[in-house]
C-alpha cells in the first residue's frame, strides 16, 4: 500500500484538490450571509475611492453612490479602511468593473472567492507538511483535518474576514520557513510582499514577520562564517516590507506615518459595546476571562485534533525548555535548535501560543467565540501532526499503514457530521461542550441561518408577509442574498404585532435575553426549527 501511495503521490494529490475544490463550486451558494459583510464590502469600496482618486477620478461619483447606498441601508456602519484591503478591495473593484447590481450576485462573488482563498490556502498548509516530513499521507491527513475542522469549513465560505486572514498566515508561513531555510534576495522579497498583504487584511499580521525576524537574526548569530549572506536577504526585508505595506494600501497615501498610527489607535479605540454568551452568562466583551479564547478552543474543535496537539505541545515544550536551561548553563545560543525541521516546530508551537498569551494579556475585545483567532488554528494542527509523527515512530514504527487507517477512520465521523449538518457546520461542539451547549455558548452568532429561515418562509408562502427578528441579527442582510422571487415576498417589520413571522436565531448583542429566555407572544406557534444535535439555533413562528 505505501508503495502504491509514495509512487502515485503526485496524482492523488491532484485529484484529492480537484474534488475539493468542486465541492467547494457545488456548495458555496448553500451559506447565509455573516452579520460582517456588510461592514467589508463598504471598506473595499472606501479604498477602491482612494485608488479613482489617482487613477480613475471620474469613476468617484459612481463609488460615491455605491457607498452612500450601503450606509442608508445600515446606518449604523463605522467604517474606516483600516483593515482588510488585500480582500475588500479587489472584491469592490470586480463589482464594479462587471456591474454587478444583484446584491445576490455579489455576495456570491464574494462567498466563491473566499472560498478560493482558503482552497489556495490549504495546497500551501499541505506543502508545509511536505516541508516538515517529506510524507505524502502525513501532509494528506492533516489537510483533511485542516478541511474537516466543521467551524473553518463553514467559515470559509463567508467569513472575509478570520478566514481571509488565516488564508493568508498560512502561505505566509510557508515563505517564511523559505526564508529561514534559504535567505536571499528572492525569498526575502516574496515574503516582504505578502506580509505587506497580511497586514493589510490584520494589522495583527506584524506577528509573524518579528517572530521570523527574531529567529532570522539567532541564525546569523549562529553561523561564524559568510554572515553577510545572511544579513543581506534581512536588510532587503526590512527596506521592502514598508514599502509594500504602503502601495497594497490605499488607505496610507494621503498621509502614511499618521494613517498607519491612526489604524492601530482605531483597533484599540473602536470598542464595541456588547456583550457575549459565555459558560451561561452574558458578558462584557471588552472584559473577559482569562480563559474564553482557550475553552472556546477546546470545545469547538474536534477532539482527536486537541489529543494530538496535547502530546506535539508536551513534547516541544519539554525540548525547547531543556534546550533553554542547557543555554542559561553553558552561555550558549546555539543550541536551541539542531535542524531545520527543529525549528519548524519551535515557530509552530510560538505562532499557536503568542497570539493567545498577547489576547490574554492585552484583554483584547472578545466575542463571537474565537473566530478572531482562527489564524492560529493551523498552527495548532502543525502541532498536533507532530504528535501524530511522534505517535507513528514510538508505537507503529514499520506498520505506519495501520495507524494512518486508524487516524482517518477517527475522521469519518466528523465530516460524516458535517455532511449531515450542512451547511450549518459552524455550529460545531464537542462533548466538552456537554449537552446543552446552547445555555453555555453562543451558537449562529453570525446570522447565518436566518438566509435558510428566510428562504423556508419564502417557498411555503404564496403571498407576501411580514417578519419580525427577535434576535438582533440583521434579517435585511440575510434577505440580500435570497433569489430574487423570494426576496420580493418577504418584508421585515418592527413591530411583532403586525408581523406574519418571528424569526429568532438566539443572538442577543444587548446581553437582556438569555438564548433560553427569548418572549414569544402567545399567538404565534413554532412553525419551523433548524436544529444542530437536537438543538434548535433558528426557530420559526407563524400567528395563529
Amino acid at each position: 500500500m505505501s508503495a502504491f501511495l509514495n509512487s502515485n503521490n503526485k496524482l492523488l494529490t491532484f485529484v484529492f484538490f480537484v474534488i475539493f475544490f468542486f465541492i467547494g463550486i457545488f456548495i458555496f451558494s448553500d451559506y447565509g450571509i455573516s452579520i460582517d459583510e456588510d461592514n467589508t464590502r463598504v471598506v473595499g469600496f472606501l479604498s477602491l475611492e482612494s485608488v479613482f482618486k489617482i487613477f480613475s477620478p471620474e469613476n468617484i461619483p459612481k463609488i460615491k453612490e455605491i457607498i452612500s447606498e450601503q450606509l442608508s441601508e445600515h446606518p449604523s456602519l463605522d467604517i474606516v479602511p483600516t483593515s482588510g484591503v488585500a480582500f475588500d478591495l479587489p472584491m469592490a473593484f470586480l463589482e464594479f468593473i462587471f456591474q454587478i447590481e444583484d446584491s445576490r450576485q455579489y455576495y456570491l462573488l464574494r462567498h466563491f472567492s473566499t472560498f478560493v482563498f482558503f482552497f489556495i490556502s490549504s495546497y500551501f498548509f499541505y506543502l508545509l507538511l511536505r516541508q516538515r516530513y517529506n510524507s505524502w499521507i502525513i501532509s494528506i491527513l492533516g489537510t483533511i483535518m485542516l478541511i474537516a475542522s466543521p467551524k473553518i469549513f463553514a467559515n470559509s465560505f463567508y467569513n472575509n474576514k478570520d478566514i481571509i486572514f488565516m488564508s493568508f498566515f498560512i502561505i505566509n508561513l510557508y515563505l517564511a520557513i523559505n526564508f529561514l531555510e534559504k535567505p536571499n534576495y528572492k525569498t526575502s522579497t516574496i515574503f516582504a510582499i505578502f506580509s505587506a498583504l497580511m497586514i493589510n487584511v490584520r494589522i495583527l499580521g506584524l506577528i509573524l514577520p518579528s517572530i521570523i525576524i527574531i529567529f532570522h537574526i539567532i541564525n546569523i548569530l549562529r553561523v561564524n562564517k559568510n554572515k553577510e549572506k545572511n544579513i543581506n536577504p534581512l536588510i532587503t526585508f526590512l527596506i521592502l516590507f514598508p514599502v509594500f505595506i504602503f502601495l497594497f494600501w490605499p488607505f496610507l497615501w494621503s498621509d502614511p506615518l499618521k494613517n498607519f498610527l491612526f489604524s492601530f489607535k482605531y483597533l484599540g479605540d473602536h470598542i464595541l459595546t456588547i456583550h457575549t454568551f459565555y459558560l451561561g452568562q452574558y458578558i462584557f466583551a471588552t472584559n473577559p476571562p482569562w480563559h474564553y479564547h482557550l475553552v472556546w478552543i477546546l470545545v469547538s474543535t474536534p477532539l482527536l485534533y486537541l489529543s494530538l496537539f496535547a502530546i506535539g505541545f508536551i513534547f516541544i515544550f519539554l525540548r525547547t525548555t531543556k534546550r533553554l536551561l542547557k543555554i542559561e548553563k553553558n552561555d550558549s545560543y546555539t543550541d536551541l535548535w539542531r535542524s531545520n525541521r527543529e525549528l519548524q516546530d519551535l515557530i509552530f508551537l510560538l505562532t499557536f501560543i503568542i497570539p493567545l498569551i498577547i489576547a490574554v494579556d492585552f484583554k483584547s475585545i472578545s466575542y463571537d467565540g474565537w473566530r478572531h483567532l482562527f489564524f492560529i488554528y493551523p498552527s495548532l494542527l502543525l502541532v498536533s501532526m507532530f504528535g501524530l509523527n511522534l505517535i507513528r515512530i514510538y508505537f507503529f514504527k514499520k506498520k505506519n499503514n495501520y495507524l494512518y487507517i486508524l487516524i482517518f477512520a477517527l475522521i469519518i465521523p466528523i465530516i460524516s457530521w458535517m455532511y449531515k449538518n450542512h451547511p450549518h457546520q459552524n455550529i460545531y461542539f464537542n462533548f466538552l461542550a456537554g449537552n446543552n451547549f446552547n445555555k453555555k455558548f453562543e451558537m449562529d452568532f453570525s446570522g447565518t441561518s436566518n438566509k435558510h429561515a428566510l428562504k423556508y418562509i419564502a417557498e411555503k408562502e404564496g403571498k407576501k408577509v411580514k417578519i419580525f427578528n427577535l434576535s438582533t441579527t440583521d434579517l435585511n442582510l440575510s434577505k440580500n442574498i435570497l433569489k430574487n422571487t423570494n426576496r420580493q415576498k418577504i418584508s421585515i417589520t418592527n413591530d411583532i404585532n403586525d408581523a406574519d413571522y418571528i424569526i429568532n436565531n438566539f443572538r442577543d448583542w444587548r446581553g437582556i435575553t438569555r438564548p433560553d429566555e427569548f418572549v414569544v407572544p402567545k399567538n404565534f406557534e413554532i412553525f419551523h426549527e433548524i436544529k444542530i444535535d437536537g438543538i434548535s439555533i433558528n426557530t420559526i413562528y407563524k400567528k395563529h
